[in-house]
């Protein structure tokens, strides 16, 4: 067994997890709080994406314009999640960078052109991870000067967001250059692989804990 069929064995994590974690989310899911069901609903959007990607993979051998719509969806979902439940401010100069990120992977995907991983730039991933990574700081901004935040759970959540997507940002600004490197692309998509599942697995025991304290 060589290093690329590892890999894909590995991959099965990830939908895996993701599968554990909506259906402990949907548990009670009429009785969680709003984080709890939009953490259910971020998890059964990231499987759905993972099962499109594995489709557009087995059909066309490339699944690569999956990822900018993966990147436009999980934008779209945490600027909606921070704005509705987490800010009390509005904090314009965040939303405009939200609004500029979308429209920049909007003209990205309208634009997409199939192309093999060597030459593919992952430019969308890259504002996506750096728009939340701005909605996760001015949420401890606002909370900071506020004083209002009472709930552990919020800030910690939001710490393990600001890690996932920090430590992705920095998996996906050498994208390029990386896969054109022989022999650092399986320790690449494993780095990924195992960053991904390591946020499921947190999020998936967020909402058993979540659960279990209110059955409590």
């Amino acid at each position: 067994m060589n290093l690329k069929e590892i890999l894909n064995i590995l991959t099965l994590l990830s939908p895996a997890t993701l599968i554990a974690g909506v259906i402990i989310g949907l548990i009670n899911y009429r009785e969680r709080n709003v984080v709890g069901r939009a953490i259910t609903i971020y998890m059964l959007l990231m499987l759905l994406v993972d099962l499109a990607s594995r489709i557009f993979e087995y059909y066309y051998k490339n699944n690569l314009i999956i990822l900018v719509v993966y990147s436009l969806l999980e934008l779209l979902l945490f600027t909606y999640f921070f704005y509705k439940y987490f800010f009390k401010a509005r904090h314009r100069i965040v939303f405009v960078i939200c609004v500029l990120s979308a429209l920049y992977i909007l003209w990205e995907l309208f634009t997409f052109k199939r192309m093999a991983a060597k030459d593919f730039q992952s430019y969308a991933k890259v504002a996506d991870n750096f728009t939340v990574i701005t909605l996760v700081l001015a949420f401890y901004y606002e909370r900071i000067n506020r004083f209002r935040e009472s709930k552990w759970d919020y800030f910690q959540l939001n710490a393990i967001i600001l890690i996932f997507f920090s430590v992705t940002l920095i998996f996906f600004l050498p994208f390029n250059f990386i896969i054109n490197i022989s022999g650092l692309q399986f320790y690449f998509w494993l780095g990924i692989l195992l960053t991904t599942v390591l946020f499921y697995l947190y999020l998936t025991w967020y909402l058993w804990k979540n659960g279990r304290t209110r059955r409590s």
